[in-house]
C-alpha cells in the first residue's frame, strides 16, 4: 500500500520547505519503491510508492497531466482497470502509460468530480487542479483505503496515515474523548473521526473538495455512492442463484489478484478465505490467474485450542495439492502495543489483529506483494431469517414453500410456525406501521450488541448516547430490512478493523486486498433475496452451494468458527495494573469510573477466557495508553 500526502494553504501562503517531506517521512515504510514530491506555491503533494502491479512502475507519482493542469497522488488499484481503459480510449483519451494512476487522472479530466462514478477498486487519491484552483480527493466505496485530513480554517493537511497528518502539525491536538469512549464501551457509532480532535477520516464512498482562495469556506464532503437495497436480482431456481454467485465471486477474486509478484492468500480454514484460495488455485492451474504463482499461509495456533483450525487447513491443502505454510501467532508483550500506538498516532491495535502480523511478514519475505483475505464474508453472506416476510412481500411463492420446508427440517416445527405467523402478520401491515413495529422488535441491532457503558462516566455515557442517536438518524429513513443492509456497510468497527489489518500488513511490506468487499460482491448481496443466504438455520447457503466441488466437504459443512480471546488473556493482570495506575490522570478520569473499571478487571480474572468482556477491557487499556501521548496539563 502506497502512501499519499497533501498540503493546501487556501490563503495563498507558500508551503514551507520540507513540510510535505516530513509527512512522507512519517509513512516511510510505504515507500519501498521510492518517493517523490511536487510543490507549487501554496500546494504540495507527496507520494510513497509501493508497487503491487507491473503497471504501477509506468507512472512516477506525483503524476502530472501532459499540460500540467492537474497533478495526482494515489494509493490503490482498480478492479475495473480493463473496462475503464477501453472506455477512456474510446472517448479519445491519449493514455501515456498503463498505470492505474493514469486512468484515474484521465477519468478526472474527462468527468471532473463525477469521475468516481466510473472508478471501481480499492483506492484513495488527491488531485490538485490548477485550472479550477482546487483540491479534490476521494476514497473507495467502503473506505478500504484510508485518507485522513485536518482543516484549521486556512490549511488542509491530508495523508494516508494519521501519523502523516500529525507530522505537519505544530503540536498534537487534544484527545477526542467521546471517540475514546466508543472504544471503552464497545459501542461503535462514528466512522469519520480519530482519537485526535480535528483529525478526520474521509468516510467510505465520499469525496472532498476545497478551493485555493481566501474565504473558500470549509472543505465540501459529499457521498458519491449508496448501497442498492432493493431486491432486483431474482432468479427462478437455486441453481441460477448459485451460478450467478459463483460468477461474481470468481470475478472478484480475479480482479483482486492482479500483481506482478507471487500472490499470497490467508487460509484460515473457514468458508471465506479457503474459498478464495481454492478459486485462485483453480485459476492458476488453468493459466488464468493474473499473478505469477500462488502461496498460502495460515496461523499455527496451539493444538486443541479454539483457535486451532489445522484440520480444515489440511483439508484445503489436500484438495489443492499445495503446501500451506503455517506461521505462529504474533503475541508481543504489552509494552509493544503501547509503542505501536505511539508510533502510529492511534490507539494500540487489538491483540487478535496483531496476531496476524507474522503471516504478512512471512508472505513479504517470500516475495509476495499482495495478500487476499476473506474479510467481508461474514458481513455479506450470513443472512437473516426474515425471508418469510420478504417472500410474501415479493409474492415469491416458490421460494416461500422451499424455505418453509428447509426451516421445518433445520429449525423445527415450533420455530417455523412461530416465524410464519409473526412474519406473515407483519408483511400484511401498512408500510409505516410495519416499519415502526420492526424497529421496536429489532433486538439484534449490531450497533448496540455487546455495548458496555458501565465503566464510563455519566458525561461520557451521555456523549455515547448522542452519538448513537446521530447514527440512528442517518439510517432512520430506511425500512428495517434495508437498515440492516446499511448497517453492514456503515458499521464503524468494521472500518476500524480493516484499517488495523491493512496498516499493519503495509508496515511489513505487503498489501491486503478484499474480494468479498468488492463493490460487485456487496451489490450482489444487497440486491438478492435473503433466502439464498439463510436457509433452515444454515448461513452462507448460496456460498456453500457454489463452492461444492471446489472446497473440501468438511469446510462446506462446518458451522464453527475459531476464537482468539486467548490472545488477550495473558495481558489481563498487566492491563489492570496499567489502568489502575493511571486512574487518577485528569483526562482518564473524564472517561472512566475507576471503581467500576477495577471491578470489571477483577471479575474477568476469574472467568473462562471465552466469557471475558475483552473489548471493554482492551478499550480501557488502549485509551489509557493513548492518553500517555498527551502533554501533561499546565
Amino acid at each position: 500500500m502506497s502512501g499519499i500526502a497533501a498540503i493546501l494553504h487556501t490563503n495563498g501562503r507558500p508551503v514551507a520547505m520540507g513540510q510535505i517531506e516530513k509527512m512522507m517521512a512519517a509513512m516511510a515504510y510505504r515507500g519501498q519503491d521510492g518517493s517523490g514530491s511536487w510543490h507549487d506555491g501554496a500546494v504540495a503533494l507527496g507520494h510513497c510508492a509501493f508497487h503491487t502491479c507491473a503497471e504501477d512502475a509506468d507512472a512516477v507519482q506525483p503524476l502530472a497531466s501532459e499540460d500540467g493542469g492537474q497533478v495526482l497522488v494515489m494509493d490503490g488499484y482498480l478492479v475495473n482497470y480493463a473496462d475503464l481503459r477501453a472506455d477512456l480510449r474510446q472517448r479519445g483519451a491519449a493514455l501515456r502509460n498503463s498505470s492505474d494512476a493514469e486512468l484515474v487522472l484521465h477519468a478526472y479530466r474527462l468527468w471532473g468530480h463525477n469521475c468516481l462514478d466510473h472508478i471501481d477498486g480499492e483506492f484513495a487519491f488527491v488531485i490538485y487542479d490548477a485550472l479550477r484552483r482546487e483540491v479534490f480527493a476521494g476514497c473507495d466505496h467502503t473506505g478500504l483505503r484510508q485518507l485522513h485530513y485536518h482543516w484549521d480554517g486556512t490549511t488542509l493537511l491530508a495523508a494516508t496515515d494519521i501519523a502523516g497528518v500529525l507530522a505537519a502539525l505544530p503540536e498534537a491536538p487534544p484527545a477526542n474523548l467521546p471517540y475514546c469512549a466508543e472504544h471503552i464501551a464497545n459501542g461503535w457509532f462514528t466512522d469519520n473521526e480519530t482519537p485526535w480532535q480535528g483529525i478526520m477520516r474521509l468516510p467510505k464512498a465520499h469525496c472532498l473538495s476545497i478551493g485555493l482562495h481566501p474565504g473558500t469556506g470549509d472543505p465540501q464532503v459529499r457521498e458519491y455512492w449508496q448501497l442498492p437495497t432493493q431486491v432486483t436480482i431474482r432468479h427462478k431456481s437455486d441453481a441460477d442463484y448459485v451460478d450467478h454467485y459463483r460468477t461474481v465471486f470468481t470475478e472478484c477474486v480475479a480482479a483482486s489478484a492482479r500483481t506482478h509478484a507471487p500472490l499470497a492468500c490467508d487460509v484460515s480454514g473457514g468458508l471465506d478465505s479457503s474459498a478464495i484460495f481454492c478459486v485462485a488455485d483453480a485459476m492458476d492451474k488453468a493459466g488464468e490467474l493474473p499473478a505469477p504463482g500462488l502461496l498460502g499461509f495460515t496461523l499455527s495456533a496451539p493444538a486443541g485450542t479454539s483457535a486451532d483450525e489445522r484440520e480444515y487447513v489440511d483439508a484445503v491443502a489436500r484438495k489443492t495439492g499445495r503446501e500451506i505454510e503455517a506461521v505462529g501467532l504474533f503475541c508481543p508483550d504489552l509494552d509493544w502495543f503501547a509503542q505501536q500506538g505511539e508510533r502510529d498516532g492511534r490507539l494500540p491495535f487489538l491483540p487478535n489483529t496483531i496476531m496476524l502480523r507474522e503471516i504478512a511478514a512471512t508472505a513479504a519475505a517470500k516475495g509476495c506483494r499482495v495478500n487476499l483475505d476473506g474479510q467481508g464474508g461474514d458481513q455479506w453472506l450470513d443472512g437473516h431469517p426474515h425471508h418469510i416476510r420478504q417472500a410474501l412481500r415479493m409474492r415469491d411463492w416458490s421460494a416461500l414453500r422451499q424455505n418453509l420446508r428447509a426451516d421445518w427440517q433445520g429449525m423445527g416445527a415450533g420455530w417455523t410456525i412461530g416465524q410464519l405467523l409473526r412474519q406473515s402478520v407483519v408483511s400484511l401491515l401498512p408500510g409505516s406501521i410495519r416499519d415502526m413495529l420492526m424497529k421496536a422488535l429489532n433486538r439484534d441491532d449490531p450497533m448496540t450488541s455487546g455495548v458496555d457503558i458501565g465503566p464510563l462516566t455519566p458525561a461520557m455515557q451521555i456523549a455515547l448516547e448522542e452519538r448513537k442517536r446521530s447514527f440512528d438518524d442517518r439510517l432512520a429513513h430506511f425500512s428495517p430490512d434495508d437498515r440492516r443492509k446499511q448497517a453492514k456497510l456503515c458499521f464503524p468497527f468494521t472500518l476500524l478493523a480493516n484499517d488495523m489489518l491493512n496498516l499493519q500488513t503495509s508496515q511489513v511490506g505487503i498489501e491486503n486486498r478484499h474480494p468479498m468487499l468488492s463493490r460487485k460482491f456487496i451489490e450482489f448481496s444487497a440486491s438478492t433475496p435473503e433466502h439464498i443466504r439463510w436457509r433452515g438455520g444454515t448461513t452462507k447457503f448460496v456460498h456453500r452451494k457454489a463452492m461444492e466441488g471446489i472446497l473440501p466437504a468438511e469446510i462446506i459443512n462446518r458451522n464453527s468458527k475459531a476464537h482468539f480471546n486467548q490472545t488477550f488473556t495473558p495481558h489481563l493482570s498487566e492491563m489492570q495494573a496499567f489502568c489502575i495506575e493511571r486512574a487518577g490522570a485528569a483526562e482518564f478520569q473524564k472517561l472512566v469510573l475507576p471503581e467500576v473499571l477495577a471491578e470489571e478487571f477483577t471479575t474477568a480474572l476469574n472467568l473462562p477466557f471465552d466469557r471475558i468482556g475483552i473489548w471493554t477491557l482492551w478499550g480501557c487499556y488502549a485509551v489509557a495508553a493513548f492518553l500517555e501521548l498527551q502533554k501533561p496539563e499546565s
